[in-house]
């Protein structure tokens, strides 16, 4: 097995929020270059100043602005334009708060705008005609923050792999997710909320009728994210407003089957005491034009929704229910989570006695308490904190990949299932007064934290970061081959690589990227089976 020196320090470059056939006419002559004609009208492109065989189109419109009457709206496309529009800028982060300068995830003086509707794209291809399988982006950051333009996102590597790579903003928190009374009674849907979803949907549409322009093939799509972008693919996956807009899925420490959003109904009551709070009564039009002409920064600071709902429309039942009677968007996936996801998310909880540990396990788990004291009981041994935190992190994360490997397997299609247990740098120069935390088996850094695999699987521990080794630049060029490779053909294999299993559950074999890359079985077997009977309750 091969052992090296876990590198200690991460500049904040790398600090991150934590189809159908169809398409556009192709560009005048055969080669591919900065202008291309779209759908809509010609986008004028640069070729990446360290790479100029690639093409970037940054800020490109794909819906028109979500403003006025157009907030908390389905998103509406965007008309055409006359000439050539630059596509050298990105566009602005949609709406959000901003992450203090003493968090790991913090994202600096972000500029931020509710016209924010863009999408960037990244292409190696010299002709429109090479039709390239394509991978679009969906960033994480809880539906409350991050931006499709971070760099550690930036798609040259990707595109030099040979697709053709687009990442989007989405609209987030209030701005993204109000159901309302008055909002459900001017849809056509009978439906609210939910919009930072529908732009989903918007951006794979626009992706399906222009994508060929750059080299695109809009009948070879993959949507892939992290985090609060990986529970937005699987919601895809069981939204019938997304058949046929793309073809393969990647999930990466995000999920659907837990369960636990909110429906319409309930919605509405919450919405409308946001609402309230705001000064804003009633459920008619009135306290609709009221509400849509809040400034964005009354909207952000308030309670006026902030993640999925089971809205009847995008989502006609709960994704768990959608999956189980197999009328989901049966594609192949590849899913997986990290080891150590909670020690970045969950690093406020506290250092309690083992009474208290219990006695709070108790009250989230009731009659599963005691087994998971004794399933954890090695944690607990090391630290209350470090347990509290690993429960939450499995039952969160780990378990929710396995579940949607076993959710795609039994409907017949093909999953393959990953653990990320390398430990990338921490961070230390960028917030300097912030000490690693003290690993309970003794190490020195916050191991494999929630959002740590972004640099290795967008190819960019060479541009974001500092003090990576040569085992984490070769897991970086393992991991992006396997994705393409997958994108390609939905099979992530390939000569050169360490062979990865379909996954079975009577195998239960998953591709382990850590010390060695190779596979592993049964990954916390027993605790991941002790959360199928947590968890474990009717489909709604």
């Amino acid at each position: 097995m091969r052992t090296h020196q876990i590198a200690v320090v991460l500049c904040g470059a790398l600090v991150v929020s934590a189809c159908g056939a169809g398409g556009g006419g192709e560009p005048a002559g055969d080669s591919l270059g900065p202008g291309v004609e779209t759908s809509l009208g010609t986008l004028e492109g640069e070729r990446v100043a360290e790479d100029d065989g690639v093409l970037v189109f940054r800020g490109v419109p794909y819906a028109e602005p979500p403003v006025g009457n157009n907030r908390w709206r389905a998103p509406v496309a965007k008309a055409s334009w006359e000439g050539a529009r630059p596509a050298t800028t990105f566009g602005p982060a949609c709406w959000q708060r901003l992450t203090p300068e003493s968090s790991i995830y913090t994202r600096g003086d972000l500029g931020r705008d509710e016209d924010c509707l863009t999408l960037n794209v990244w292409t190696a291809a010299e002709r429109a005609a090479e039709s390239r399988p394509v991978m679009v982006w969906f960033h994480g950051g809880g539906h409350t923050g991050g931006w499709g333009s971070a760099r550690i996102f930036d798609g040259t590597a990707l595109a030099n792999k040979g697709v053709v790579l687009v990442t989007i903003n989405y609209r987030l928190g209030p701005f993204g997710f109000l159901a309302h009374p008055a909002l459900t009674a001017e849809s056509a849907h009978d439906s609210s909320g939910n919009y930072g979803l529908l732009d989903k949907v918007a951006a794979l549409e626009w992706v399906r009728d222009n994508i060929a322009a750059f080299g695109g093939d809009p009948g070879n799509v993959t949507i892939f994210g992290q985090s609060a972008g990986s529970w937005s693919v699987c919601y895809l996956m069981a939204s019938p407003l997304a058949a046929g807009l793309f073809h393969k899925a990647i999930g990466h420490s995000g999920g659907c089957f837990r369960g636990g959003r909110p429906g319409l109904s309930s919605a509405h009551e919450a919405g409308l005491a946001a609402a309230a709070e705001l000064g804003v009564e009633g459920d008619d039009a009135e306290a609709l034009t009221a509400l849509r002409a809040l400034d964005a920064e009354t909207v952000l600071d308030s309670d006026l929704g902030s993640g999925a709902i089971v809205d009847g429309w995008f989502m006609p039942r709960s994704a768990r229910a959608i999956f189980e009677a197999g009328e989901h968007n049966d594609v192949p996936v590849i899913v997986g989570a990290l080891a150590n996801e909670g020690t970045t998310l969950y690093a406020n909880m506290p250092e309690r006695t083992g009474p208290e540990l219990a006695s709070v396990l108790r009250e989230q788990y009731g009659d599963h308490a005691d087994a998971l004291l004794a399933a954890y009981e090695p944690e607990v041994e090391k630290s209350t904190k470090w347990a509290a935190q690993a429960i939450q992190a499995d039952r969160s994360f780990v378990w929710e990949m396995r579940a949607w490997a076993r959710a795609v397997e039994s409907s017949g299609n093909d999953a393959w299932l990953y653990f990320f247990s390398q430990a990338p740098p921490v961070f230390r120069i960028y917030v300097p007064e912030r000490a690693a935390i003290d690993m309970p088996d003794g190490s020195d850094g916050y191991g494999a934290y929630h959002s740590g695999d972004l640099a290795y699987a967008f190819g960019n521990t060479k541009l974001v970061g500092i003090d990576w080794t040569e085992w984490d630049h070769e897991i970086s060029r393992a991991m992006t081959q396997y994705w393409v490779n997958f994108a390609s053909t939905g099979n992530p294999n390939d000569e050169g690589l360490a062979t990865w299993p379909r996954y079975e559950a009577a195998t239960d074999e998953w591709l382990e990227f850590g010390a060695d890359i190779k596979t592993t079985r049964e990954v916390r077997k027993d605790k991941l089976d002790l959360f199928d009977r947590v968890n474990a309750r009717p489909a709604s």
